[in-house]
């Protein structure tokens, strides 16, 4: 091995062949089996279903290597988009004029792990619509529907007005539906808004909030759902609430609080 290799990806290849071999002895894959495989892979390949085939396999493992002080990590998904708006206060992700689903005041607070608050932390939010579907991916316009960045108060607060999002299925035309439903596993998330956060000093928090009472939270075919990352939304409908929030309807709400790790130095 020279000074341009790579010892620990030598490693971890070298283990991942020999797991795949002890597979195939232990189950006695056929050649047929063999060549039928190596076809799929191809397709998979063809189709760009790469990312989402190690999305629905792998992603939550590699979540779970991480340290696990404070809020636990979840899945980025590949639904995300970096350049989403900044978001002035008081905050609304951006919506259109007749945006489906019910209104959800979401608050929390970001801390350190350590409990001190983080003033001016990053909150970087993104979501499917109340029928599953993600702006710019699902539907074109408007691109950053339900999407934003803010920011939280000097006391490491924030709160922001969204609606809730619906449970959907993961792409299932391609490969990787074909490979689920010959598995005989359905291809459904369970309903969750993505945040990343981020603070000076601070380890990024890339993680999801799911909903209790979801039917997909015990088996979500990606793996990914924590039980701490469960949020039980309150229903409010007193009508001198609504009038001072300036809303025509009841709305839910529901608190979550952040704790990211600090950097290591």
């Amino acid at each position: 091995m020279d000074d341009r290799s790579d010892a620990r990806l030598a490693h971890i290849f070298d283990d991942v062949v020999a797991s795949l071999r002890q597979v195939i002895r232990e189950r006695r894959v056929t050649h047929e089996e063999y060549r039928r495989a190596v076809e799929f892979l191809c397709g998979v390949a063809e189709s760009g279903e790469v990312p989402l085939l190690m999305d629905v396999f792998l992603e939550a493992t590699v979540v779970d290597n991480a340290d696990k002080a404070g809020t636990e990590l979840s899945v980025e998904g590949p639904y995300y988009l970096g350049d989403a708006p900044v978001l002035g206060a008081p905050y609304v992700l951006p919506q259109r004029s007749e945006e489906p689903g019910e209104i959800l005041m979401l608050s929390g607070t970001v801390r350190s792990t350590d409990g001190a608050a983080l003033g001016g932390a990053g909150v970087d939010i993104w979501q499917s619509d109340a029928r599953g579907a993600y702006s710019h991916f699902n539907y074109p316009e408007p691109r950053y529907n339900l999407r934003g960045r803010l920011s939280t108060d000097t006391q490491g607060r924030f709160e922001v007005r969204t609606v809730i999002p619906s449970p959907y299925e993961i792409p299932k035309q391609g490969p990787t539906g074909s490979l689920l439903n010959m598995m005989g596993r359905h291809a459904f998330r369970p309903a969750h808004i993505h945040t990343r956060l981020t603070a000076p000093g601070y380890e990024s928090l890339t993680t999801q909030l799911y909903f209790a009472g979801d039917p997909w939270l015990e088996s979500d075919v990606v793996g990914a759902v924590k039980h701490s990352l469960v949020i039980a939304p309150v229903r409010h409908d007193d009508p001198a609430d609504l009038r001072r929030r300036g809303l025509a309807r009841p709305y839910y709400s529901a608190t979550y609080d952040f704790a990211l790790r600090p950097t290591q130095r």
